[in-house]
């Protein structure tokens, strides 16, 4: 059974960590942190929390299998109902080869109004696929696969009550 740092099982304690199995945040390496933020910041919402140079020692550069050569800018970002929920890693001083399909990951991210979000990506001229109508429970659901300047696959959705 997991503790919480104060000893109680199961509980969350106030500005402590969650105990157990915990999704932190996907982080996605990109190529262009300004070129990003006008999607996850200005199109999606996203908060950005801090950003700043990554040190030469950094993890990043382990765990993305990146030669010491490059230079990283790190970015957290929040949004209203989780605080560090996404981070960007800008990658420079390399070529970053665009992910080939199939695609192994995809970010699922509700927004507010989908038919706006697109507008906005389709003004930046990014890809964007067709969309999926699906009903689940009491409600109603449309999702559509759009792709960042990096080719990151990105799935957004809206719901809204059934109809009935």
């Amino acid at each position: 059974m997991a503790y919480t740092a104060d000893g109680e099982k199961g509980k969350m304690s106030e500005n402590r960590s969650p105990v157990g199995l915990h999704l932190k945040r996907p982080c996605l390496v990109v190529s262009d942190l300004e070129r990003s933020l006008k999607i996850y910041r200005d199109i999606l919402g996203f908060r950005l929390d801090y950003q700043s140079p990554a040190d030469p020692d950094s993890y990043l550069y382990t765990v993305f299998a990146l030669p010491a050569t490059a230079s990283l800018t790190f970015a957290a970002f929040s949004t209203p109902n989780e605080s560090r929920a996404l981070a960007l890693a800008e990658v420079k001083g390399i070529d970053l080869p665009p992910p080939q399909p199939p695609y192994r990951a995809g970010l699922v991210i509700q927004v507010d109004s989908l038919d706006k979000t697109l507008a906005q990506w389709q003004a930046l001229d990014l890809p964007i696929c067709p969309p999926n109508h699906f009903t689940a429970s009491d409600r109603s659901f449309t999702e559509q696969g759009v792709y960042d300047c990096d080719r990151h696959l990105l799935i957004l959705y809206e719901s809204q009550p059934a109809i009935a």
